[in-house]
């Protein structure tokens, strides 16, 4: 007769408490604790969820985390299903707004981000990121003035802030102020020259400017980070 496994017999008649506990603290450190991958973080988390022994406060922590992990992971409307379950668990939670907002505005919902920035602002009116969020948001639907003030305040409060210059760069590009918008997308891509979007933006910019070399050196350069920057850029309204 064949030895049933611990596998099955655990599965059987269910793991001894000792080992339920063991399990239910490595859940906790891995969702708390952070995790080497989202897809980790999203697994632990959800343990945590389904274990049901944190207090309230805690879960609206487990969602949280959990929704910034399915919004790294690309996987946006599970995020926002988390992020609403914090804001009914706390609706004075500031960061889950500021969250929501950014996963929305990944999806290209601007409309909803931008309610999502104010309610943040609303609660924690020193937010840089908010802001900063919020001005790219803005700036994405033309709405150019407000979005110049977002960004301004939020280099007010973070001078330097690489994200920030990068959306306040776009701001100008937007609003035709092109010596300008390449100073500030000269000073964040010399923070961090990886980003798809500002390289290709600085490119539009020179290409305004008459410095065709300089737009093609840039615009080929964006492509090879990001394939299709082309068409984000243009959905944002910019365009060679």
């Amino acid at each position: 007769m064949r030895v049933m496994s611990i596998c099955a017999l655990i599965a059987a008649i269910g793991a001894p408490a000792s080992v339920r506990a063991q399990a239910g603290a490595e859940s906790n450190q891995k969702c708390f604790g952070g995790s080497s991958t989202p897809e980790q973080t999203i697994v632990a988390c959800t343990a945590v969820i389904k274990e049901g022994s944190v207090n309230r406060k805690d879960l609206g922590s487990a969602f949280k985390i959990r929704g910034n992990a399915y919004d790294d992971s690309g996987h946006y409307d599970r995020a926002i299903e988390d992020y609403d379950r914090v804001i009914a668990i706390n609706p004075a939670d500031g960061d889950v707004f500021n969250n929501r907002g950014a996963t929305y505005g990944a999806q290209g919902r601007y409309d909803l981000a931008i309610v999502d920035y104010d309610k943040s602002l609303s609660l924690a009116p020193g937010n840089a990121m908010a802001l900063n969020n919020r001005c790219f948001a803005k700036a994405a639907v033309d709405q150019l003035a407000e979005a110049l003030a977002d960004c301004n305040e939020s280099l007010r409060l973070r001078p330097g802030d690489a994200n920030t210059l990068a959306s306040r760069g776009f701001t100008y590009l937007k609003m035709g102020r092109l010596d300008e918008a390449l100073a500030d997308y000269a000073a964040e891509l010399q923070a961090g020259p990886g980003n798809a979007d500002s390289l290709f933006g600085r490119g539009v910019a020179k290409r305004r400017k008459g410095d065709l070399p300089g737009s093609d050196a840039d615009m080929a350069a964006a492509k090879a980070i990001k394939e299709d920057v082309a068409e984000a850029m243009a959905k944002l309204g910019v365009r060679p």
